[in-house]
């Protein structure tokens, strides 16, 4: 096959953010729920006719080695996944980078689904994830956690247990009907507007965490627990007991990132929880991306913000992972 298309949907995180960085787990252990959304980052890549490598993300590349590509998870990919001939690959998503719907392991699956396809392999969601996650963290050296890579490969919405050993184990959520349509209907991305690198608002939580500071292991393990009843919350149907928790987990994560304070994100949650939201807490790791709300009636807090001049992203649950074509 010449040319191939990947699909590897964003995800939305609903408790455990943080736990799963190695700097954490591997002393305790790390817990994560999310839900992988319909929308996605997309990968095209063909080796037709091509005597250079060819390559547009943010900005155009032309290469004759992959050792001079700019694009650190595209570098590592091509130096360590492939051997083949030059080739062109292009990527579009359905939102920004950095804004916290991890666009950045979704992408590194696409990738890596990509070249397995190129090379006549047909992609395994287990393998490719572990594969993006070794891309991410060891070869790059990014610090981020392994949440991402798991859900763009799987899709749907799972409890992930994060082993102290490295391991990952995938459990499928059984959900209400009822609470399905919830996650779609009533959960609302909006766009605060601020973008933010993963790895550079990590990096002090790693930092305070291998120093074994005391407030950071409390933190997160805090964190954890409230992954634990978030889990069962959902899988009771019980939205209203979902609700404090997801904002424990706004609180837990601005203690971890106090920059969080800083800027309209604060003000713009206060004033969504003003305006119909129960809950309100920031995707990702923290200082800029989309806000989750939850809203029991969301007609006005939809109109507040909109009136404001936020966008929406309206999302439904992906239930397939990463698709190869």
């Amino acid at each position: 096959m010449s040319v191939v298309h990947t699909r590897t949907p964003l995800r939305i995180s609903l408790g455990g953010g943080g736990t799963d960085l190695p700097s954490f787990y591997s002393e305790h252990g790390g817990f994560v729920v999310s839900a992988a959304i319909d929308k996605y980052v997309h990968v095209v890549a063909g080796t037709a006719f091509r005597d250079r490598y060819l390559l547009k993300h943010l900005e155009w590349e032309e290469v004759d080695d992959p050792a001079h590509v700019r694009h650190p998870i595209l570098r590592a990919a091509l130096m360590h996944h492939w051997e083949g001939r030059p080739l062109e690959l292009a990527s579009v998503a359905d939102a920004p980078a950095g804004t916290g719907l991890g666009s950045s392991g979704s992408y590194a699956v696409g990738v890596l689904a990509a070249l397995a396809r190129l090379r006549g392999e047909e992609p395994d969601a287990a393998a490719i994830a572990a594969a993006a996650c070794h891309l991410e963290i060891d070869l790059v050296g990014r610090t981020v956690g392994k949440q991402d890579q798991y859900a763009a490969a799987h899709g749907g919405a799972n409890a992930w247990t994060f082993g102290r050993d490295g391991g990952v184990s995938r459990r499928a959520l059984e959900l209400p009907a009822a609470t399905l349509e919830a996650l779609e209907e009533n959960f609302l991305l909006f766009y605060t507007g601020v973008k933010r690198s993963a790895s550079g608002a990590l990096a002090d939580q790693v930092r305070r965490t291998l120093a074994g500071e005391a407030d950071i292991a409390a933190n997160l393990t805090r964190t954890k627990e409230i992954a634990v009843h978030s889990c069962a919350a959902l899988e009771a149907g019980d939205l209203a007991g979902l609700a404090p928790l997801i904002n424990e987990q706004w609180d837990c994560k601005l203690a971890r990132v106090p920059a969080m304070s800083a800027g309209p994100i604060p003000e713009l949650r206060d004033f969504a929880l003003r305006s119909g939201a129960t809950a309100a807490a920031l995707m990702g790791a923290g200082g800029g991306g989309f806000l989750l709300a939850y809203a029991p009636d969301p007609e006005p807090l939809r109109a507040a913000m909109g009136e404001r001049g936020i966008e929406e992203l309206r999302f439904g649950i992906d239930t397939t992972g990463a698709v190869t074509g």
